[in-house]
């Protein structure tokens, strides 16, 4: 099987030269956002992407901007010739019913079935079979009963608003301008406890920090 982690230096540069895109696309339409989970934790405990990772991680955060999440994905795909993919909570399940995956059944506490779950930026061209090796995740978060909620891999998760407040700073990853959440060191410690240690057995399937079973 093609490895299409961040152990192929292939892979990082493809990669790094669709975030570029992504990120400037955003910045142009003014769309909030900030770099998440396992892009957010390698960039500031190693300055680079987790090698056994496989996808950059974006969160949007204020539902003002989603609206012009389909200009962005246009444009991307009209300029660029990406494939640019855009889920519902109510369409994700239609594709993992397809696919024979589990399918989440409860109703998501937080929004409703036509919110945007998720976007999907993937290099590969249109004439060209396959997935491509770079995959890039943008989530769409959602303030409800003072948590930020999103949902992912089948999973409704959550944390307090006040470790992803609106206030974020800038930093340059492989010279690329970015944004991430000023309180990040709160933020991960939630999310993933002692987070400074790079811990390889990590899976979403074994958050026990930030999927919601806590009280709301």
């Amino acid at each position: 099987m093609k490895d299409k982690t961040f152990r192929n230096k292939k892979n990082v540069k493809d990669t790094l030269k669709v975030f570029k895109i992504v990120i400037e696309t955003l910045n142009k339409y003014e769309i909030k956002y900030y770099l998440d989970f396992g892009t957010l934790l390698g960039i500031v405990r190693d300055n680079a992407l987790i090698p056994w990772d496989n996808d950059i991680d974006i969160s949007l955060y204020d539902e003002n901007d989603y609206s012009k999440i389909k200009d962005v994905l246009k444009e991307i795909k009209q300029k660029y010739h990406y494939r640019t993919y855009l889920f519902t909570f109510n369409s994700s399940r239609k594709v993992r019913e397809k696919k024979k995956r589990p399918i989440y059944v409860k109703k998501v506490s937080f929004t409703n079935d036509e919110n945007y779950q998720i976007a999907k930026i993937r290099n590969n061209k249109f004439w060209i079979f396959g997935r491509g090796n770079v995959n890039i995740d943008i989530f769409f978060k959602y303030e409800y009963l003072h948590r930020s909620y999103w949902f992912a891999l089948g999973q409704e998760n959550s944390v307090p608003l006040e470790y992803i407040s609106s206030e974020l700073q800038e930093i340059e990853f492989y010279g690329i301008k970015c944004k991430i959440p000023k309180e990040y060191d709160k933020y991960l410690t939630y999310k993933y406890g002692n987070w400074k240690v790079a811990n390889e057995e990590w899976s979403h399937e074994k958050d026990d920090y930030s999927v919601d079973t806590k009280e709301k």
